[in-house]
């Protein structure tokens, strides 16, 4: 019989730089949400959907005939999670959540942190609204976090 080896084991991290492309829709997505706090998206002029994220052509007819189109920076909330640890794996008390939440005046959805909410007073279907960062640097956290609408 042979005695098993303990395993070795070394604690690090790793930490990769990367660039990537915005492209001319991202570009302009990116843009209009820094300078102006606007939400865009790309219309297709064959079978109408709007897309946001934005695309420079229509992912269902393959036209690249697509119109820039505002859309609300509310929506519906089409489901969410919520987790108790860090994304170190540490214990948390309060819970940090995610959600897709549809843009109205869309057919697409941004995935982005939930604030001011504990995840027993969400539902799928409720309102949101997205609260913008004051200082704002052309990148999706831009999006501070969505949160119910208040009545």
């Amino acid at each position: 019989m042979t005695k098993k080896k303990n395993e070795m084991t070394i604690d690090g991290e790793i930490q990769i730089k990367y660039k990537w492309s915005l492209g001319k829709a991202g570009e302009r997505f990116f843009t209009e949400l820094r300078d102006n706090k606007k939400i865009m998206g790309t219309k297709c002029r064959q079978c109408g959907r709007v897309l946001v994220p934005p695309r420079i052509f229509c992912e269902e007819c393959f036209v690249e005939d697509m119109e820039w189109v505002e859309v609300e920076p509310k929506g519906t909330l089409m489901t969410f999670g919520d987790s108790y640890f860090s994304t170190d794996g540490k214990r948390l008390e309060e819970p940090w959540m995610l959600g897709i939440v549809r843009l109205n005046g869309s057919d697409g959805g941004l995935i982005h942190f939930i604030g001011e909410a504990r995840p027993e007073d969400l539902q799928i279907g409720m309102p949101m609204e997205i609260v913008f960062k004051d200082k704002r640097e052309a990148s999706i956290m831009d999006i501070l976090y969505f949160r119910p609408v208040k009545d």
